[in-house]
């Protein structure tokens, strides 16, 4: 399946790639000077301070902005009363600082990358082969506005990044013990969808010989707003859709409302069949 994608550049066909693009006027201030563009920034500091065409790219935009970087020698980018190699890593680092002044400052401009999200960030202006010596990397310049998307993501929805993305199995079960959270690795541990486990009762993934001994511990965890094992992880047994049975390290955890009492659990799941097995195998091998 194709990817979508968004081409951040002052040729983009989608008015967000626009609008993010180092190319337009969207003024910020860097260790307190204004500066009109992230473009009249990157034109400006290719001349030492006190020159001319230095100020004037950074009170400009766009076309203007670059004409002004015309005639740098491109040996040196000047900042704060010290000068870094033309195109190095503290080159980018400087233009990257740039970059995140200029949408921490912005409202509007974070709300505009994040209306960008589930799309590949690209940066194609048509102008040809990228030189080897450049203020800011298309690769680099993709990359860093990924991370300030991801960075300002919601709180809600970095949660749900973080359950979803865990290479631990993680199951929420209600009070009554019915599935309520269930994540991929739950279903790649189990091999229940998600469809298929939601609304289940817990039974679905315990084994039939553990279930009386579950409920009973369950249900009084639930009550008292304690659990037995506080934290602690404990080996056991975990039922497939496949009928197969697996060996699982688990960790329980109730969860509470703003009044403290627990409204249900929540458990970290992990496959260790392969360790108990070898270490099985290791033991009867000892004995032979």
């Amino acid at each position: 399946m194709t990817r979508k994608t968004i081409n951040v550049a002052f040729t983009s066909d989608d008015w967000r790639g626009v609008a993010l693009s180092n190319f337009t006027l969207s003024p910020f201030e860097l260790d307190g000077v204004p500066l009109a563009s992230v473009e009249g920034f990157i034109q400006g500091i290719k001349f030492p301070p006190g020159h001319p065409a230095r100020e004037q790219a950074f009170v400009s935009s766009a076309w203007e902005a670059k004409a002004c970087g015309e005639g740098a020698d491109k040996r040196f980018a000047y900042w704060d009363e010290a000068s870094v190699e033309f195109g190095s890593d503290a080159h980018h680092r400087l233009v990257e600082r740039a970059l995140r002044a200029r949408f921490d400052q912005n409202e509007g401009l974070r709300r505009v990358l994040q209306s960008t999200r589930g799309l590949d960030i690209l940066h194609q202006t048509g102008e040809g082969p990228e030189p080897d010596r450049t203020s800011l990397p298309a690769a680099l310049f993709c990359r860093i506005l990924s991370d300030i998307r991801e960075a300002s993501a919601s709180p809600q929805d970095l949660a749900e990044r973080i359950v979803e993305q865990t290479t631990d199995a993680l199951i929420y079960a209600d009070r009554p013990g019915r599935i309520v959270r269930w994540n991929q690795a739950a279903s790649r541990l189990f091999g229940f969808s998600r469809d298929e486990a939601l609304g289940a009762s817990l039974d679905l993934i315990i084994p039939e010989h553990l279930r009386a001994a579950h409920w009973a511990g369950y249900n009084a965890a639930l009550a008292s707003g304690r659990m037995k094992l506080d934290g602690r992880p404990t080996l056991t047994r975990g039922a497939k859709k496949d009928g197969g049975k697996c060996y699982v390290e688990m960790t329980f955890a109730l969860v509470k409302n703003e009044q403290g009492d627990a409204i249900g659990s929540v458990a970290m799941a992990r496959d260790v069949t392969a360790r108990i097995e070898a270490e099985r195998a290791a033991r009867k091998a000892q004995g032979a």
